[in-house]
């Protein structure tokens, strides 16, 4: 009896860890290429001198913890950005960017100077519960939220 107690104890401990675990290992994804569309779009700025807009979700839809999608190369505006991740995705992705007469009404962006708001949406664990992530020019933070234009999560992953 003591054994199963023990057993009990440590399944209760271990398996909400275990899932936190797994939902942080899930977001190495999007930090990843939320980096990588920053330094493609910082480079697009010194060569065209504004950022590239792409506010078409790639791909279209994003995947779940058993479904991934396939980043569909083709899509407007991501070739000119030249992001191009390897293998399949669990989240989806868009850039918002503008000139700063554009910037009004744009969470998290000051309106004296070019800017872009590049965001990743998904759903961690299939429960119908959205997470977004955000970072946008000149900041190097991420910013986690409930979903895009969700409130952003002071704790938590969803």
């Amino acid at each position: 009896m003591i054994v199963v107690a023990i057993i009990g104890v440590l399944a209760a401990v271990a398996i909400p860890a275990f899932s936190g675990y797994l939902q942080r290992a899930r977001t190495e994804e999007a930090f990843r290429m939320l980096g990588e569309i920053r330094q493609r779009q910082e480079s697009y700025r010194v060569e065209f001198g504004q950022y590239a807009n792409v506010p078409t979700w790639n791909p279209s839809d994003y995947g779940s913890a058993s479904t991934l999608h396939a980043w569909d190369p083709t899509a407007t505006g991501w070739a000119q950005l030249g992001v191009s991740p390897d293998g399949l995705l669990r989240f989806r992705y868009r850039v918002r960017a503008g000139t700063p007469s554009q910037a009004s009404g744009v969470t998290g962006v000051g309106g004296n100077s070019f800017w872009f708001v590049a965001q990743a949406e998904g759903d961690l664990d299939s429960d119908g519960n959205l997470v977004g992530f955000e970072t946008y020019n000149g900041w190097n933070r991420v910013y986690v939220s409930a979903g895009i234009d969700g409130p952003y999560l002071a704790q938590g992953w969803e």
